[in-house]
């Protein structure tokens, strides 16, 4: 096992740091190169209607219209301002891809990729396509852990 991901979603920042340190001492054999990363299961949104929790696991994908981003959720579309480069940042990286300029998509929720002429097209469990960028997609490849590309 090279990695250990733990998800964390309602813990403050030194009893996170006091689970690692006792999780690290009671690994038999630990090895000081093994990677602890943590993130939380969640994202508190601001938007004019309130305050929103992104649980990552319910959000399909999010895209962006002129300065507004549109999280697309299991049963209902959050708006909110801001810039796709900047929600990208907050969220963690295993999860969520950006497979072009106005779109993320999370990793989990993909069900195909397919060729579309010269670009890709990614296939959502929901039955949504979103289209991948042929600059993307080695990266998104790596990302689901394929290692050649689909025949």
């Amino acid at each position: 096992m090279n990695k250990i991901h733990i998800i964390i979603s309602e813990i403050s920042e030194p009893e996170c740091r006091e689970l690692v340190q006792h999780l690290k001492s009671t690994i038999r054999d630990y090895d000081p190169a093994l990677k602890v990363t943590m993130h939380r299961s969640s994202l508190w949104l601001s938007t004019r209607k309130g305050h929103f929790r992104l649980i990552y696991s319910r959000c399909r994908f999010i895209e962006t219209d002129n300065r507004h981003l549109i999280f697309h959720y299991e049963d209902k579309i959050i708006r909110k301002s801001g810039k796709i480069s900047d929600i990208l940042e907050k969220l963690p990286s295993d999860i969520f891809f950006r497979c072009n300029n106005s779109y993320i998509v999370n990793l989990h929720h993909i069900s195909k990729i397919s060729p579309e002429g010269d670009r890709y097209n990614i296939h959502l469990r929901s039955g949504e396509i979103l289209p991948l960028s042929r600059s993307r997609y080695q990266d998104c490849l790596v990302s689901l852990g394929i290692s050649t590309p689909l025949s």
